[in-house]
């Protein structure tokens, strides 16, 4: 059997216990009861009376209906009319809730915006200032043949790792270089360098040297966590 609800509010006391009728006429009905649920918007109602059929028909109490969707129901007796209308008052301040509660959302990301760029400002802040350190204090590097000399440059990766460019006046293929003590030289990079950047940040260290020409001297990586440097590459 075909079923079609109809939402008739004024069908029998069933519909709602606080309409009355004043006039009118009365008859019996055969009506068929079988457990009947309405789902909306996946959500089970709950009725005030329990839903019938009649005539091929489903009825239900229009008011539990009405509600559920949001729609006021008045019964007017004198003039037997159901009376239906939006709530503006509700639908508003429901949707000023929303737009407050999502201004207010905002604000907080705007905040937190804030207060990492405030942050990130610092850092460079302190990178700079550690940057000038560095050449001021440890511009040299006198175990060796002849002394190196560096200029540091600093920044911050991605990933936190703090990334140390050494840029050296002199050749990778001469003496400068290839006659420095390997070992006592790692011991400046470890316990100078990182010992200096680690006081400030943190964060694991990637340290690459270059000479005058730009080509790659040599390449460390130094583990915070374990206070440990590692030799990627040294030509």
């Amino acid at each position: 059997m075909k079923k079609r609800i109809l939402c008739l509010t004024f069908i029998l006391t069933l519909i709602c216990s606080t309409i009355a009728f004043s006039s009118g006429y009365s008859r019996s009905i055969t009506a068929y009861f079988s457990n009947i649920k309405v789902s909306l918007n996946g959500k089970t109602l709950n009725f005030s009376n329990e839903p019938f059929i009649y005539g091929g028909n489903v009825y239900v109490p229009l008011r539990d209906v009405s509600e559920s969707l949001g729609v006021n129901v008045a019964w007017d007796d004198r003039n037997s009319t159901v009376y239906m209308h939006n709530d503006s008052n509700s639908v508003y301040n429901n949707s000023s809730s929303e737009i407050e509660m999502l201004k207010n959302q905002l604000k907080a990301k705007d905040k937190e915006i804030e207060r990492l760029k405030n942050n990130d400002d610092d850092d460079d802040d302190d990178l700079e200032d550690l940057e000038d350190e560095l050449n001021d204090d440890y511009d040299e590097y006198d175990e060796g043949y002849k002394t190196l000399e560096f200029k540091y440059k600093l920044s911050q990766l991605s990933n936190d790792d703090i990334k140390v460019v050494m840029e050296g006046d002199f050749d990778r293929k001469s003496k400068y270089w290839s006659d420095r003590d390997d070992s006592d030289f790692r011991d400046f990079i470890e316990d100078k360098i990182c010992d200096e950047i680690t006081d400030e940040f943190r964060e694991d260290i990637q340290i690459y040297i270059y000479d005058e020409d730009d080509d790659k001297c040599a390449e460390y990586e130094y583990d915070y966590s374990d206070r440990d440097l590692e030799k990627e590459y040294e030509y």
